[in-house]
Formats: structure tokens, C-alpha cells, sequence
């Protein structure tokens, strides 16, 4: 019984709210888990993606921005009429973003990228791509790269913060790029994942391609070449795991599963 009167004294002495992020299409809900004052993990809603969310803490601060939840938040969230899903932690933002009708559009036309970088790409492991189709696929690549570097122009690299999931068609568009487009923004790339903005594995492909391209050894082992299968030269090979493992990859060895080809640690030549 004492415990049940605790129960019901704490339940009375902590705040709720309830908020409906309706949204005019502008505008993009992020939430943000933080500790020692770090953030350390967060969920980022598509741009116009309306979220009804309900929430108690301990302490709740609002403003025009959003909310700050502290102490033994629990959440529930509704993304656009889906079943809701429940928040838990200690330190929680829910922040909820202006975004310009310029910016809106850089996302979508990112988006818009996705089917056409794989018009014929996506079909070419299983089935021949003819000359002409080829030539399409580069004429898509060529324009995809050109509205993507004025994206950059703009508003820097369109990482996860930016663009959420179209960050990924972003990364793509400049791996299926030109060479002096690669180099010119791997910078950014790079940076990008420095600051948790973009992934470590897109970063180890775009760095060992360009890498190979120059004609020097690649440093994460993501790219295989010839017929039977074996990994391009590796730098410094004896370190590879760690490198991998430094950038959010698995060791070589599982790598090397996912095509079917065994990895001999020290070795660039699977069987």
C-alpha cells in the first residue's frame, strides 16, 4: 500500500503534455535523445510528416520550437495515422523545424533522384544494359550530379539532418558521379561524418573508389574487382579491421560473405 501511494504522488507531481504537430508542409519534427548534456541518438521526420505526440517528465519546457522533456520521459508518438510507438530516457527534444519552401524542394528533388540512378544500374547484375541505355543511365548521372552540386551550393552536404533518408540517394548521385565531382565533395562527405551527419560505410566506398581510381591501394576493402571475385589491393592490410571498425563497418571477413567469397586475413585475394 506505501508503495502504491508513492506510485500515485510521483504520478501526480510530473508533467504531461499532449501536442498535435499538424503540418502546412514546411516543417520537419525531430527528436533528440541527449545524456550529460550530449546528444547521442535521434529520430528526424520526413519534411511535411505530421506527428501527434503525448509525453510525461518530470520537468516539460515549451516554446515555439518544441519541447524539452526531463526526467523519466515517457513518450508516445503517431506518425501520420500509423500505430504510435513509445519514447523512453531521460533527457528528450522534440523540436520542430521551419523549413523553406527552397529547402523543401532540395529534398524532394533528392528524392526524385532514387528511380532514375537505378533506371538501368539496378537492373544491370541480372540482365544485359545495351550501349543506348547505358548512355541514358550516364545522361541521368551527368544531371542528377548537376542539381545535386547546386543542392551543396546552397545549403552544404545534404546529410540525415538535412535531407533524413534522401541523404542516401545523395551519396549515391556523387558515387555514380564524375571523378573531379568526387573529389571536389568528398571533403564534405567526410566532415559530414565526423559530425554523425551522414554514414561511415558511404564514406569507405566513396573514399576506396576514388582511391582506386588514382591507382593506389584502397584503405576499407569495399571494393572487389575481376572474375573470380577478389578484393582490390588494401593499404596497410594488416590494419583493415581496425579501419573498418573505426568507421561503423563489420570485419572483412563477414564483407566478403555477402559476395560469396572467402577473406584470408592479411590477403587480398579471396578464394
Amino acid at each position: 500500500m506505501i508503495f502504491r501511494r508513492q506510485f500515485f504522488l510521483l504520478a501526480a507531481l510530473a508533467c504531461s503534455v499532449q501536442r498535435a504537430y499538424a503540418d502546412d508542409g514546411l516543417t520537419q519534427t525531430t527528436i533528440s535523445f541527449y545524456a550529460n548534456g550530449k546528444a547521442v541518438g535521434g529520430i528526424i521526420f520526413a519534411i511535411g510528416a505530421k506527428t501527434e505526440a503525448a509525453a510525461k517528465a518530470n520537468q516539460i519546457d515549451q516554446d515555439a520550437q518544441g519541447i524539452h522533456l526531463v526526467g523519466n520521459v515517457q513518450a508516445s508518438l503517431t506518425p501520420q495515422s500509423l500505430q504510435s510507438f513509445i519514447l523512453l530516457g531521460d533527457d528528450v527534444r522534440v523540436i520542430k523545424t521551419p523549413i523553406t519552401p527552397d529547402r523543401a524542394k532540395a529534398v524532394r528533388d533528392l528524392e526524385a533522384m532514387s528511380g532514375p540512378d537505378q533506371l538501368y544500374r539496378g537492373r544491370a547484375a541480372s540482365a544485359n544494359v545495351t550501349s543506348d541505355e547505358w548512355a541514358q543511365q550516364s545522361a541521368i548521372d551527368t544531371a542528377n550530379m548537376k542539381r545535386l552540386a547546386e543542392i551543396i551550393d546552397a545549403y552544404g552536404w545534404p546529410g540525415l539532418h538535412f535531407a533524413g533518408m534522401a541523404s542516401q540517394t545523395a551519396f549515391l548521385v556523387l558515387q555514380h558521379a564524375d571523378k573531379d565531382s568526387q573529389l571536389k565533395y568528398l571533403p564534405l562527405l567526410r566532415d559530414a561524418v565526423k559530425r554523425a551527419d551522414a554514414l561511415g560505410s558511404d564514406l569507405a566506398l566513396l573514399e576506396d573508389r576514388v582511391r582506386i581510381s588514382d591507382g593506389r591501394a584502397q584503405l576499407y576493402g569495399t571494393q572487389l574487382i575481376g572474375e573470380p571475385l577478389r578484393f582490390a589491393p588494401i593499404e596497410d592490410e594488416q590494419h583493415v579491421d581496425e579501419r573498418r571498425r573505426s568507421i561503423g563497418l563489420p570485419p572483412l571477413a563477414e564483407y566478403a560473405k555477402l559476395f560469396g567469397v572467402t577473406y584470408r586475413a592479411t590477403e587480398s585475394n579471396p578464394n
